[in-house]
């Protein structure tokens, strides 16, 4: 089995909380290294005055200091799950830094906050690494009632390219569920062109050892997609929803609505999405 390797970003350092819960979870199951990032943001408009650049910086480094003491920590959370990772801080600007970082692992794990959002729901810090990274991102909300990821999935299909991807990069958490929950939407979107060859979606699913049921989906409006994906996902009880990240334009989300949107706002069940 090839080696599964997981960025864990936190912006706290609290390690009982959804996030670092869900990472630990994963990366029990996969049998994966899982190492957490620290990032000390220093954002532009800190520079704007030029007197306030030494109390930012100042303040910066306190963050990278205190951030450092939780490295023994981290690793004893780590030899408790008998599993292997770093601890590792710096600073910069957290959308740059963290994409970077996560150019070289399986899957990128951050939180999102549902009280508190950073910009409107496509442009904060979650979002644009979704866009800016190129990898799968297990979406965490802060009020996710974490206690297991990947047992019981669901997985939300639209025949997109942004769903293909998120499907491809789920295989090794889907090929371990106990249950696989696939809502087939493509007839909502029937004027895409097919993203899988033939013989579709079924096969596919099948040579690649997934054990998945199979239910066509249609939440009528495209507006109610995302309620509708949601529900499914709680009478599932399911722990993770795989889906395609922004198949529309994050403008056009904002303005329109879309399913994204819906559950970055609203949900309180781990995604794993892909753009």
């Amino acid at each position: 089995m090839s080696a599964i390797d997981l960025l864990l970003h936190l912006d706290h350092c609290e390690l009982d909380v959804p996030a670092p819960r869900a990472a630990l979870a994963l990366a029990r199951r996969l049998g994966a290294r899982l190492d957490a990032l620290y990032v000390a943001d220093l954002p532009a408009a800190a520079f704007s005055l030029p007197e306030a650049v030494p109390v930012q910086l100042e303040e910066t480094q306190r963050r990278i200091a205190e951030a450092q003491t939780h490295a023994v920590h981290w690793q004893q959370l780590l030899g408790a799950h008998g599993l292997a990772g770093t601890w590792r801080v710096t600073q910069g600007d957290t959308v740059q830094t963290v994409s970077q970082a996560a150019s070289g692992y399986d899957f990128l794990i951050m939180e999102r906050s549902q009280q508190r959002s950073d910009a409107p729901v496509g442009f904060g810090s979650v979002s644009r690494c979704v866009f800016a990274s190129g990898r799968p991102v297990l979406v965490v909300p802060d009020l996710a009632p974490v206690a297991d990821i990947g047992a019981r999935v669901l997985v939300a299909w639209n025949g997109s390219r942004e769903s293909a991807l998120a499907l491809a990069a789920a295989i090794p958490i889907l090929q371990k569920a106990g249950d696989v929950l696939v809502l087939d939407g493509s007839e909502m979107n029937a004027d895409l062109l097919p993203v899988l060859p033939p013989p579709g979606l079924v096969d596919w699913l099948q040579r690649h050892d997934i054990h998945a049921r199979l239910e066509v989906f249609d939440s009528g409006p495209s507006h109610a997609a995302g309620p509708a994906v949601l529900d499914a996902a709680h009478k599932h009880a399911a722990d993770l929803i795989v889906m395609g990240a922004w198949s529309r334009s994050r403008l056009a989300q904002m303005v329109l609505g879309g399913t994204t949107r819906h559950l970055f706002m609203h949900g309180d069940v781990p995604m794993l999405v892909a753009h």
